[in-house]
């Protein structure tokens, strides 16, 4: 097999920073909604107060909350933007690169693909292997359990007296049939 011919992979440093990036728009997605909402309940109350009269905020609180809103959101657009930069350009040399490489041969791809798919094969079904053997150790051991529990419940209940209450329920449950049989027939 040729694996020095193999060119080198694409950058996994490039598909992870585009999987971070992904996460994050869509984490901005979700906090975007709340924050569009939050911000037309602003608007809606500023366009009030600028109708009445033009009113400064009603406390030093309310202005600082606004203006850190403000600015967690500039920073996290920032911050998606140069990602998102960083990604183009790891992109874009990946492309010169690879470029400027002849296509592989089909033989050497199909032995790549082959080489994946066994040792990938080979992985689940040992995997699979051991969840099984787990699996039939796990149930042996509930089975010698399931043994164990009835020989002592047999051993207690050979015991008189140690359970007074059950002689009780059992005379009770009796009388409380007989009652609900004299009552339904009479």
């Amino acid at each position: 097999m040729a694996a020095a011919a193999l060119p080198p992979l694409p950058s996994v440093r490039a598909k992870e920073l585009e999987s971070r990036a992904s996460a994050l728009s869509r984490r901005h997605v979700s906090t975007d909604y709340d924050d569009r909402n939050i911000d037309a309940n602003d608007k809606n109350a500023q366009s009030e107060q600028t109708e009445v009269v033009e009113k400064p905020y009603s406390s030093l609180h309310e202005k600082n909350i606004q203006s850190n809103r403000k600015a967690s959101t500039l920073a996290a657009e920032q911050q998606h933007r140069e990602r998102l930069e960083q990604i183009e350009m790891l992109h874009q040399k990946e492309q010169k690169v690879f470029d400027q490489l002849p296509p592989l041969d089909p033989t050497v791809t199909c032995d790549a693909i082959h080489q994946y798919l066994s040792t990938t094969s080979q992985f689940l079904n040992s995997y699979i292997a051991d969840a099984n053997v787990s699996l039939e150790g796990t149930s042996h051991k509930l089975s010698v359990l399931e043994k164990q529990m009835s020989l002592l419940e047999s051993k207690l209940d050979s015991i008189p007296g140690l359970f007074p209450d059950d002689e009780e329920q059992s005379v009770n449950a009796t009388d409380q049939d007989n009652i609900i049989d004299n009552v339904a027939g009479g």
